[in-house]
C-alpha cells in the first residue's frame, strides 16, 4: 500500500468520559482527542452520544488494544468489520493499535504482550499488518510496546524490529516516549540508541504518560504526572525530528480535566525547548549480547506457551529460566508472574466494580472468593473486557445461593442496557387515527435498551434498600417482575405486575396486542376481568415510561 501522509495535528489528549462535561462548557484549547477503539466499537447509548458531539468539535483518532497484530490466530472478520464500521463513522485522521498480541485460540488476556524478535514473528506481523491495511483501505499505525520480560529466543533488538516492521509493512509508528523509558528501565537498553534507530518519518504520533516505579521494574500505568526523565527523551524526540503530533494519556486515577490540561501544556512547552544537546537518562548493561539458544521454541510454542502460564497462573510452563532473560533482583519467575497477576487484577477489578449490591449480600470474603473462583473457570474471549461479566450470573447460580444468583442477573442488566443501541420511543402522535380494531391487530414492540426480568425474590426491592443505606437483610422468597430500561442516558427499574409482565413478555416476543392479550387471559374469567380493568392503566404507564420502541 502507498503510504498516505499523516497530518500534524498539534497537541491533544485522550478522551475520557469523565471530562465530557467539561470539555462541552469550556471548549478547551485541545487541538484533538484521540478515543480508545473497542470503548465505541459495539456501544450504543451515551457512550455514542458523547463521541458524536466530540466529533463535531475536535479531529478524533482512533487508538485499539485488540487488534492482536502479533498473535497466530486468523485475523478476527468480526472485530475487523466493527472496526471498519467505527472509522467509516468518525473518520478519524488514523488508526493505532500496538505492537503486541492479546491472546490465541480465541482467549483474550485483554494484556499487550510481548513478542519475541524473531524472524518467524517479524514475517508474521508484517504479513498481518499489510492484510489489514487492505482491508481497512488506510495505512495504519503501531506503537511501541512497554514489557516487562525479554524471551531468550529473539535474535534482534526491539528497536530494529520496529524499524523493520514499519518498512516492511508500509505502516506507521505511535511513537509511545513512556513506553521507550519503561522498557528500556526494565530491560536496561540506551534509550538514545533506541531513539536513534526509530524511523522518525513515519511516526504519526507521540504518546506521553505516567507509570509506577516499582524498583526493580515499572509498570505502565497511565495513572500519573509525566516524569521529569520522560520529558527529556520526548526533548531528544522533538530536537531530532522536529515538532510532532503529541498527546498525552491519563487512564487511571483520573483527575479533574484541568490538571490533565496542564500536563499537556507542558508538551507545548517541552517541544518548544527541545533544543541543542540532550542529556539522556542512561541504564547500566547488566549483560552481554544473548545469542538465541539452540533449542530456541516457535513463535506460537512461545505464545501458547505463555498464555498458558497466565490463565493458569503456573509461570513454570514457560520454563522461566531457560527462556525469559533474568534481571538484578527481576528473576524471570518475577516477570511471568506480573503477567500473571496483571491478568487477574484486570478481570477483578471489572467483575468487583459491576456487582455492587451482590458484594453486600454475599460480604467480601464470599464475593472476593467467587469473583477469584469465575476467573479461573472463565477465560475472557471477547476484544471487550467489559463483556467479561456476561457469564457472571451463570456461575453465580451454580456456586451461591438463588437470590445472589438474581441479584447478579439485575445488576448484570444493568450494565449491559447502559451501552445498548438507542431505540426511539413510541409516542401518543404515532397511534393517534388507529381505530380499536386496528390497534388490536398492531405490533408493538419494546425498545432495545430494555429487558424485562421474572424473579422468585423481591430483588428490586432489596436493590433499592441497599442504594438507600438501609443494610437491607437477605429477603424471603416472594415473586417480582422488573423492566429495566436506559432512557435520556438515565438507568430505570419499574416494578411490573405479574400480567403486566406477561402481556409485555407476549408483545415484545412479536405477538399482536389482541393475541398479546387472548395469551394471558386464555379461559380464566378472572384474568379477564383484572386485565381489562388495568391494561388502559398499563398502556397508559407503559408510555409514559417510553417501554415502547417507535414503528413505521
Amino acid at each position: 500500500m502507498e503510504k498516505q501522509h499523516f497530518p500534524k495535528l498539534g497537541y491533544g489528549l485522550g478522551f475520557r468520559p469523565a471530562h465530557f462535561s467539561h470539555i462541552k462548557e469550556h471548549n478547551p484549547d485541545v487541538d484533538w482527542f484521540e478515543i480508545i477503539t473497542e470503548n465505541y466499537m459495539d456501544t450504543g447509548g451515551k457512550p455514542r452520544r458523547m463521541l458524536d458531539e466530540l466529533k463535531e468539535r475536535y479531529p478524533i483518532v482512533m487508538h485499539g488494544v485488540s487488534l492482536s497484530i502479533g498473535t497466530v490466530d486468523p485475523l478476527n472478520s468480526e472485530y475487523l468489520q466493527k472496526l471498519k464500521a467505527l472509522e467509516q463513522d468518525v473518520k478519524p485522521q488514523w488508526i493505532s493499535d500496538h505492537l503486541c498480541w492479546t491472546g490465541i485460540a480465541h482467549k483474550n488476556t485483554h494484556d499487550l504482550l510481548p513478542v519475541p524478535y524473531t524472524e518467524e514473528a517479524l514475517a508474521n506481523i508484517i504479513e498481518r499488518i499489510k492484510r489489514v491495511q487492505d482491508f481497512m483501505g488506510r495505512r495504519i499505525v503501531l506503537e511501541n510496546p512497554s514489557t516487562y520480560l525479554e524471551f531468550t529466543s529473539s535474535s534482534m533488538s526491539e528497536w530494529e524490529f520496529i524499524a523493520r516492521m514499519v518498512e516492511g509493512s508500509g505502516c506507521g509508528l505511535l511513537l509511545d516516549v513512556n513506553n521507550i523509558y519503561v522498557s528500556c528501565y526494565n530491560h536496561r537498553w540506551d534509550p538514545k540508541i533506541y531513539i536513534d534507530a526509530m524511523p522518525l518519518n513515519d511516526v504519526a504520533q507521540i504518546h506521553l504518560a505516567g507509570h509506577c516505579n516499582k524498583g526493580t521494574h515499572i509498570i505502565d500505568t497511565h495513572d500519573d504526572h509525566v516524569l521529569d526523565e520522560v520529558w527529556t527523551l520526548y526533548a531528544y524526540v522533538i530536537n531530532k525530528g522536529g515538532a510532532m503530533t503529541t498527546m498525552v494519556e491519563w487512564d487511571d486515577n483520573i483527575p479533574d480535566f484541568p490538571v490533565v490540561m496542564e500536563e499537556l501544556n507542558k508538551a507545548r512547552h517541552w517541544a518548544t525547548q527541545a533544543q541543542g544537546p540532550t542529556p539522556m537518562p542512561h541504564f547500566t548493561n547488566y549483560r552481554d549480547n544473548m545469542r538465541p539458544p539452540e533449542n530456541a521454541r516457535e513463535y506460537s510454542q512461545e505464545l501458547g506457551d505463555m498464555q498458558n502460564a497466565i490463565l493458569s497462573a503456573d509461570g513454570s510452563i514457560m520454563e522461566p529460566d531457560l527462556r525469559i532473560i533474568p534481571k538484578p533482583d527481576f528473576s524471570p519467575q518475577e516477570q511471568i508472574q506480573s503477567y500473571i497477576d496483571g491478568y487477574r487484577y484486570r478481570l477483578f477489578d471489572i467483575v468487583y466494580d459491576d456487582f455492587p449490591a451482590l458484594r453486600h449480600a454475599m460480604g467480601d470474603q464470599a464475593i472476593n472468593d467467587l469473583i477469584d473462583a469465575y476467573i479461573e473457570a472463565t477465560p475472557s474471549t471477547s476484544f471487550n473486557i467489559c463483556r467479561y461479566i456476561n457469564d457472571f450470573p451463570a456461575f453465580v447460580r451454580e456456586n451461591a445461593d438463588p437470590f445472589c444468583y438474581e441479584l447478579a442477573v439485575l445488576e448484570t442488566t444493568l450494565s449491559q442496557i447502559f451501552d445498548a443501541e438507542e431505540t426511539e420511543a413510541l409516542t401518543q402522535e404515532d397511534i393517534q387515527g388507529i381505530d380499536p380494531e386496528g390497534f388490536m391487530a398492531h405490533n408493538l414492540n419494546g425498545r432495545k435498551a430494555l429487558k424485562l426480568l421474572a424473579f422468585s425474590y423481591p430483588v428490586n426491592a432489596y436493590y433499592n434498600a441497599y442504594l438507600n443505606d438501609e443494610n437491607p437483610s437477605l429477603p424471603q422468597k416472594s415473586p417480582s417482575f422488573l423492566c429495566v430500561f436506559r432512557h435520556n442516558d438515565e438507568m430505570w427499574r419499574l416494578d411490573l405486575e405479574e400480567r403486566e409482565h406477561l402481556i409485555l413478555s407476549s408483545l415484545f416476543a412479536g405477538l399482536p396486542v389482541g393475541e398479546a392479550l387472548e395469551a394471558v387471559i386464555g379461559d380464566d374469567d378472572g384474568a379477564a376481568e383484572e386485565v381489562m380493568s388495568h391494561v388502559g392503566l398499563w398502556f397508559s404507564k407503559w408510555m409514559n415510561n417510553g417501554l415502547l420502541a417507535k414503528v413505521a
